[in-house]
């Protein structure tokens, strides 16, 4: 089984990569992280280069940080970063083209703004994903 587990490293999505390890334990599940900073350098050339360096090191600290669980275990996992106004557009295409059986993801993300995008990040997928979609509270 191949599943794919969006994180920003929020407690939500923290219970989601910790759902995915149990798979990847439990049934062998062959797992991809995947976090997604919230803009796009192609529409926002003039966004100051250190608010998009922010934005990926958060993303980047999400992916270290949910993979270190799967390195305690000696567990193979595949990292990706992606950048995108809309997070679940990458979510959805990523499911498409690597051909997920699954995504796992939490139900909030981040505080304030942040977690009002998760939310709805999290009913987009569920809409118009490809396959199966874990929400974990």
């Amino acid at each position: 089984m191949k599943v794919l587990v969006a994180t920003d490293g929020s407690e939500s999505s923290m219970k989601a990569v910790n759902r995915a390890l149990e798979l990847a334990e439990k049934e062998g599940a062959k797992i991809t992280l995947m976090s997604v900073a919230f803009y796009s350098r192609a529409d926002f050339d003039e966004m100051p280069s250190t608010v998009q360096d922010r934005l990926e090191g958060q993303a980047e600290q999400a992916l270290a940080k949910a993979k270190a669980l799967f390195d305690e275990k000696g567990i193979a996992v595949e990292t990706i970063l992606e950048t995108g106004v809309v997070p679940a557009n990458n979510i959805i295409r990523r499911a498409e083209e690597g051909k997920f059986d699954r995504i796992i993801m939490g139900s909030t993300g981040l505080t304030g703004l942040s977690r009002a995008l998760m939310g709805s990040t999290a009913a987009k997928v569920v809409a118009h994903a490809p396959c199966s979609v874990s929400i974990i509270r």
